[in-house]
């Protein structure tokens, strides 16, 4: 649990920088369900994200390396 606290941590602290950098509200990257989501499977592969709410082909191909790399730490 504390590991993927630590991820949904790290998750939303890296979609805040990109959310500024493309001057875009936070929710618009994903939403805090998401992330969660993402947090709890803890991927390891672009497979891993496919099928989890709120990641479709677009945000997989935009995203989907970065939000690995975030959460390999």
């Amino acid at each position: 649990a504390a590991a993927g606290q630590r991820r949904f941590e790290a998750l939303k602290a890296w979609r805040t920088e990109v959310a500024k950098e493309h001057n875009l509200p936070a929710y618009v990257i994903f939403h805090d369900a998401t992330l969660a989501a993402i947090a709890e499977r803890a991927p390891a592969t672009l497979a891993d994200l496919q099928g989890i709410s709120g990641i479709g082909e677009k945000k997989l191909q935009a995203y989907g390396a970065e939000v690995l790399r975030v959460c390999m730490g």
